[in-house]
């Protein structure tokens, strides 16, 4: 009798151990879960782009602090482009829209606004066939201003009217097109091997 006490004492501790575990193991897995999209919720509020306005004078720097260079000075409700939310030293990533220029502004001194979305659709037209393992892309500045065109890291200037074939290599591209008083054009591209594109630049009125 005593071994079947025993063994019984033995299975009923055990048991209760396998019943305590998911509990816990679930417990966990849930802390896991709204950790994670937390995460990913954090990632998409800091890689939006925003509208914003300045609410003070502030200076208008190449760097993010305030021994870099000053590019000017913007005045109250002067109209910019948050890049990010993500600050550098407590500065936001900006562009001036009237000049197009891209700098530095302290976060103090920015009133944040609209988002502006990426765009859903897709600007770079497929025109045929490369010989060259690149994508080969033809872009037309369609428009009486400076263009911007940023693809990733890269930026690449077009004066007014002009039209440029750049070389890319294959692959996603985020980019940004945006010319002084226009508010900056933002999506994401994929570009394939051996393939030629073209896109055109100009400006909507709304």
């Amino acid at each position: 009798m005593r071994k079947t006490v025993k063994k019984e004492l033995f299975l009923d501790v055990g048991l209760e151990k396998f019943k305590s575990q998911p509990s816990n193991y679930n417990l966990i897995m849930k802390k896991k879960v709204l950790l994670l999209f937390l995460i990913l919720i954090s990632n998409v509020i800091y890689s939006q782009s925003y509208l914003g306005t300045i609410t003070k004078q502030v200076n208008f720097r190449a760097g993010s602090s305030s021994s870099d260079k000053i590019i000017s000075s913007l005045k109250p409700q002067t109209q910019i482009f948050i890049i990010s939310l993500e600050t550098d030293n407590d500065y936001y990533n900006i562009i001036d829209i009237n000049t197009d220029k891209e700098g530095y502004v302290h976060k103090s001194y920015v009133k944040v606004g609209k988002i502006v979305n990426k765009s859903n659709e897709s600007v770079f037209s497929p025109i045929g066939q490369s010989s060259n393992y690149e994508s080969e892309v033809k872009i037309f500045n369609n428009t009486r201003k400076t263009l911007t065109l940023k693809m990733n890291t890269e930026l690449y200037y077009f004066s007014a009217y002009e039209t440029k074939n750049i070389s890319l290599n294959p692959g996603e591209y985020d980019f940004r097109a945006s010319a002084p008083g226009v508010i900056p054009y933002i999506g994401t591209e994929n570009l394939n091997s051996n393939q030629g594109y073209s896109w055109q630049f100009y400006i909507v009125s709304r």
